[in-house]
């Protein structure tokens, strides 16, 4: 395995961001992986920007910029391909939410499954040993409900949570994706932009693993940017499309 690339969009998150960074790089120390980071700045109005040019100065870090927040889904699409593009096939590439609560020393469960011949791994709220801190009860509802809704309309083998965006993924595989789909790949604007690309991705020959995630939630600062509300329709739109094959690329 030549790298890890993380690939992180990125909006609002001054105060998350170097928590985060400090903990995946006493994680790199500990596992000796080469690793760097492609982040897409979405906008932010808070002090990210100054945050990552900081970091950029400490470790291999380059920086995409949206100066109009243009949310989850355009700004995932253009960290992700950019992070896919500049990868060899020895690379895996590495997805996460950018405010802390994703734990970084997990990240070693997950390479092994890679090296075990999983081509994704994803860190999922529903294995034994998982856990959820903090999260509201009605972030949790949902979160299950699209569970339960996804396993039985899109069974996929080894796949458990469909929403969580902690993912990591080989190079290849998104190479292939790429691909086939192009833009389309990551299509959804929102957060049902996590859900979407499994989906597609399940159509290239998907060998998935899942570790169990610990969400810490409290170790958020910020208030959530998840609109629950607009998140269920969109979830439930795609479903409806997905189900008659709208959108899909065979």
């Amino acid at each position: 395995m030549k790298e890890v690339i993380i690939c992180l969009p990125a909006y609002n998150e001054a105060g998350n961001l170097p928590p985060l960074f400090e903990r995946f790089e006493k994680v790199f120390v500990q596992l000796g992986v080469s690793h760097r980071y492609v982040i897409c700045n979405d906008g932010s109005r808070d002090g990210t920007a100054e945050v990552l040019s900081n970091w950029q100065t400490r470790v291999s870090m380059e920086v995409l910029t949206h100066t109009v927040n243009q949310g989850l889904g355009p700004t995932l699409r253009y960290a992700l391909r950019r992070g896919t593009e500049t990868a060899s096939l020895e690379s895996v590439i590495l997805t996460m939410d950018a405010d802390n609560t994703h734990p970084p020393e997990i990240l070693g469960g997950m390479l092994e499954g890679i090296k075990a011949g999983h081509n994704l791994m994803i860190a999922s709220r529903y294995r034994v040993g998982a856990s959820v801190e903090g999260l509201s009860w009605t972030r949790e509802m949902l979160s299950l409900g699209a569970r339960l809704l996804f396993q039985c309309s899109f069974p996929i083998r080894g796949v458990r949570d469909y929403t969580c965006g902690y993912r990591l993924y080989t190079s290849d595989l998104l190479k292939r994706a790429w691909e086939r789909y192009g833009d389309a790949l990551v299509s959804e604007k929102g957060f049902a932009c996590m859900a979407d690309l499994l989906l597609k991705i399940s159509t290239l020959g998907l060998n998935c693993g899942e570790v169990p995630l610990l969400l810490q939630y409290g170790a958020k600062q910020g208030a959530s940017k998840m609109r629950v509300g607009r998140t269920i329709m969109t979830t439930l739109k795609l479903m409806l499309l997905r189900r008659f094959g709208v959108g899909m690329v065979r």
